[in-house]
């Protein structure tokens, strides 16, 4: 057992020493009488021939510190299929909602706008055969004038009535129902074929 716990722990100290990182090391090129060329990292001593003393340039081989400059980032990446999915339910959620407060606001204008206003009504006249002696009219309102063209009795029953202006304000308002039900109706498919 200890032998293999010193194995471990001189491994770990080689390891230990080669990651160190390495101090810049000064260099000795050694040119001889003949011409030969040799290179030590110790400077020699009583050397017959010429010593050069070659230093590494620590500035060179330095990384600016900080963050890289913007025009060296990669350009942004285009969305993922997952963010497109999403941006597109929540897109077609919103058109569904909207859908459906138009339905609702028109489903509220019909019904609020069942009653004719007041330049919407009109007033008719019905006329009608006299009364029988001790027959009352069918309304307050009801009273016996001659026909102008005959000059025969008649009980008149004016009445105020629903003018055009009324059926046709009622018209838009059906159609603008319908339409909206229509746009919800796409958009409800639009929604399920989007989202699946």
């Amino acid at each position: 057992m200890t032998d293999r716990r010193a194995v471990r722990a001189c491994l770990l100290a080689l390891a230990a020493i080669l990651a160190a990182p390495a101090a810049a090391q000064v260099l000795y090129k050694l040119v001889d009488r003949q011409g030969r060329v040799t290179y030590s990292d110790k400077a020699p001593k009583n050397f017959d021939g010429t010593v050069t003393v070659i230093t590494p340039d620590t500035e060179s081989n330095l990384l600016p510190s900080g963050r890289p400059a913007e025009a060296a980032r990669p350009p942004a990446q285009a969305p993922g299929v997952a963010e497109t999915r999403r941006n597109k339910r929540e897109e077609l959620e919103k058109r569904l909602r909207a859908a459906q407060a138009r339905v609702e606001a028109a489903r509220k204008a019909l019904a609020e706008g069942g009653d004719p206003l007041q330049d919407e009504m009109q007033t008719i006249q019905h006329r009608k055969p006299p009364l029988a002696a001790g027959q009352s009219p069918p309304n307050r309102n009801c009273f016996t004038t001659r026909n102008p063209r005959t000059g025969a009795e008649v009980l008149n029953c004016p009445t105020r009535v629903p003018n055009d202006a009324y059926y046709e304000r009622q018209k838009k308002l059906e159609e603008e129902l319908k339409a909206a039900e229509e746009e919800l109706a796409e958009a409800e498919r639009a929604y399920r074929r989007g989202t699946d």
